[in-house]
């Protein structure tokens, strides 16, 4: 039982990354960090078909990323976790560059973490 309470924070991120990690997804999350729409100004933004659109759209909702008002026939949605979304969004845009290292600079490395002295020979 200790086992799944350790796992169950990370369990969680996971099903976040899940949810997010879908070109579609993030271009309404993108779209929905900038202000809140209305579907079908999100499907403007977002030119797939409406069905698939709001399967994308119950899943960020089912996950707890955005949420929408409803006023008469209009369903507007807004983003519930801004902070995340965002930081999230901007992470996935920056460079981030391959740091490949040699065998020797790994093992020296794990060496220094673990406390032992690397071997001179």
């Amino acid at each position: 039982m200790k086992d799944a309470r350790a796992h169950a924070p990370w369990d969680n991120r996971a099903r976040l990354l899940r949810v997010m990690a879908h070109p579609t997804r993030l271009m309404i999350l993108s779209a929905l960090c900038e202000r809140p729409h209305c579907v079908k100004d999100i499907n403007l933004l977002v030119p797939i078909v409406q069905a698939h659109l709001s399967q994308h759209m119950a899943a960020l909702r089912k996950a707890g990323l955005i949420d929408c008002h409803v006023c008469g026939p209009l369903r507007c949605y807004y983003v519930v976790r801004p902070t995340l979304v965002k930081k999230m969004l901007r992470l996935l845009s920056e460079d981030h560059p391959t740091r490949v290292r040699s065998r020797d600079a790994v093992v020296r490395a794990s060496r220094r973490i673990e406390g032992v002295e690397a071997d001179p020979g």
